[in-house]
């Protein structure tokens, strides 16, 4: 279970180590809505008015991880689409996955590991357990979702302290989407929680199942 926890939290501790903000997409040049990954197995595509910045996402070797922003500031442009709530998203999938499920674990051992000092620190942007307090947990339709508050700097961009997350299974693989708050533009709770509950049905649909093998 411990071994399970680790691999479904692997990909907020990579969300919190390479996470750069350096680039934008050229001006007047629409930026990608979506982004494939993981050889194809999963697409990373955000609620409307939500782009990718492509100078901070990458897939490849490891754990993909693709950024999302304003479609309108990441192409400098006033006429393309804005999000209604201002946030900062991410997702991160795992290389593949192994054993029980997400949607099957323990849910006991799962909160216990979220609570220890090892969980908090795979969700800490600085991998110091001490930042992170977890605010609260819940389980539906297969999808843990977290809500949590990390104190640790957000590189490249500041942030609100607190954050949505969503582990998942998706098409062999653990994926981790996450709302972070922008504090000029500060929302409710339910907002974020609304959005990240979006950001993961976009994901869904977006992501169609592999093929069967011929002959199957």
């Amino acid at each position: 279970m411990i071994a399970l926890a680790r691999r479904a939290t692997l990909g907020a501790l990579f969300a919190g180590s390479l996470l750069t903000l350096g680039g934008c997409a050229l001006p007047f040049m629409s930026p990608p809505n979506a982004m494939t990954v993981a050889n194809g197995a999963v697409t990373i595509v955000g609620p409307q008015g939500f782009c990718v910045d492509q100078q901070s996402s990458h897939d490849g070797p490891g754990a993909p991880f693709v950024l999302l922003g304003s479609c309108a500031s990441m192409a400098g442009s006033p006429t393309d689409p804005k999000p209604r709530i201002q946030a900062l998203l991410t997702a991160t999938v795992s290389v593949g996955s192994n054993g029980p499920s997400i949607g099957d674990a323990n849910w006991r051992q799962l909160v216990a590991y979220l609570h220890s000092t090892a969980g908090r620190k795979a969700q800490s942007r600085s991998g110091d357990a001490r930042t992170v307090k977890i605010i609260g947990l819940a389980r539906r339709d297969g999808v843990v979702i977290l809500h949590a508050r990390d104190t640790s700097p957000f590189p490249g961009q500041t942030v609100t302290p607190n954050y949505w997350r969503a582990l998942f299974d998706l098409n062999g693989h653990i994926v981790t989407l996450s709302v972070n708050g922008v504090p000029q533009a500060p929302f409710p709770d339910s907002a974020g929680l609304a959005l990240l509950e979006t950001f993961v049905a976009s994901v869904r649909a977006a992501s169609a199942p592999p093929a069967p093998a011929a002959g199957s």
